[in-house]
């Protein structure tokens, strides 16, 4: 996989390994790899992975994307990674798309929108990617002092997920003719 010669990419590369004590500009996790996608124009092979990785999603990731975008899975897949002020995707060590994921800053509301898809190729990779995944959750929380979306109340790994995560669960809402349930992570006053 190359990261190509987008400065802006490499630094940003460089300070994820940094932060999460990797060696090299990727983070190595136990046996996948997190890879921030570019932010301007996606590559041709960023390109054919989305394609990878919306062949092979979740039925449930792939039903609450349907029910949140008119445009089904594709469009939300597109629209996610195109509105995140960051987009992240998550590699298997053959190159298979496990997780994609990404937050942004939606207007006049406090805090980021954040967001994850997984693929039917997760779950050998399930607990190590929770365990990375709750650690860069907590550090946004600090960051930005809330995290929030809503999540389909059938997505019952995601939401499992959340939980571990330290989400709290609000109130219902519809979508798509779907119930979905609001859900919050807070930065704890005193971290």
């Amino acid at each position: 996989m190359e990261c190509g010669n987008n400065e802006a990419l490499l630094a940003k590369l460089r300070g994820l390994c940094a932060k999460y004590g990797a060696e090299r500009p990727r983070k190595r996790c136990r046996d996948y790899m997190i890879t921030p996608l570019s932010k301007t124009t996606l590559l041709p092979e960023e390109l054919n992975w989305l394609y990878e990785f919306e062949l092979n999603l979740r039925p449930e990731d792939r039903m609450e994307a349907a029910a949140m975008h008119e445009g089904g899975a594709s469009r939300a897949i597109m629209d996610s990674v195109k509105e995140s002020e960051d987009a992240f995707r998550v590699t298997g060590e053959v190159g298979e798309p496990l997780v994609l994921y990404g937050k942004y800053k939606a207007d006049g509301l406090p805090g980021r929108l954040i967001w994850c898809m997984a693929t039917t190729h997760l779950p050998p990779y399930e607990r190590e990617f929770a365990r990375v995944s709750r650690k860069i959750l907590q550090d946004w929380v600090k960051e930005y002092g809330l995290l929030w979306n809503a999540v389909a109340e059938f997505n019952e790994p995601a939401k499992r997920w959340l939980r571990w995560c330290g989400a709290e669960f609000g109130e219902p809402l519809e979508m798509g003719g779907e119930k979905f349930i609001r859900f919050f992570i807070r930065r704890k006053d005193n971290v």
